[in-house]
């Protein structure tokens, strides 16, 4: 598309298409942003973490690029660990509370252990083996007692 129709498209807030993030190469669609904005048409005061535009004074709020192709709704919440950036947009996951039903018990008993509880290390070769074992006897193959390997009852071939 030509700059001039671009930008007229811009200011009107009708352009739909691709938008590059920065210099990443990454490419979203601009049906996931709210408003898309010509670089001229507005003021950043990186100090205050702040934009002017359209005559209004807006907050910034940075995006971790996990939320990027988000199709929900973003919020803005403080930054816990530091005050730059002061605001981080999240997904939000609010409706996902009000799902719960929290009547209902989960199912068996729940057992919580710590992150360093190890399990037996030979929890799972011991399951293969019993399992490799029964295969075994439904197929009366297996090792013989003078250690050959065949069909079980039957003496080894000579």
């Amino acid at each position: 598309m030509k700059p001039k129709k671009l930008r007229a498209q811009l200011l009107a807030g009708q352009y739909r298409g691709g938008i590059r993030i920065g210099d990443t190469g990454m490419v979203i669609n601009s049906r996931l942003l709210e408003a898309i904005v010509p670089e001229e048409e507005f003021w950043l005061d990186d100090t205050q973490n702040a934009a002017l535009w359209q005559g209004k004074r807006w907050r910034l709020a940075w995006v971790p690029q996990r939320s990027w192709y988000y199709e929900g709704r973003l919020v803005a919440e403080r930054n816990p660990t530091s005050d730059s950036p002061a605001l981080i947009s999240t997904e939000d996951v609010s409706r996902i509370g009000q799902q719960i039903n929290r009547d209902g018990a989960p199912p068996g008993e729940v057992v919580f252990r710590p992150v360093n509880a190890l399990e037996d290390p030979l929890q799972d070769t011991q399951a293969a083996i019993k399992e490799v074992r029964e295969r075994r006897k439904r197929s009366r193959k297996g090792w013989r007692e003078d250690g050959s390997w065949g069909p079980l009852g039957e003496p080894p071939e000579k």
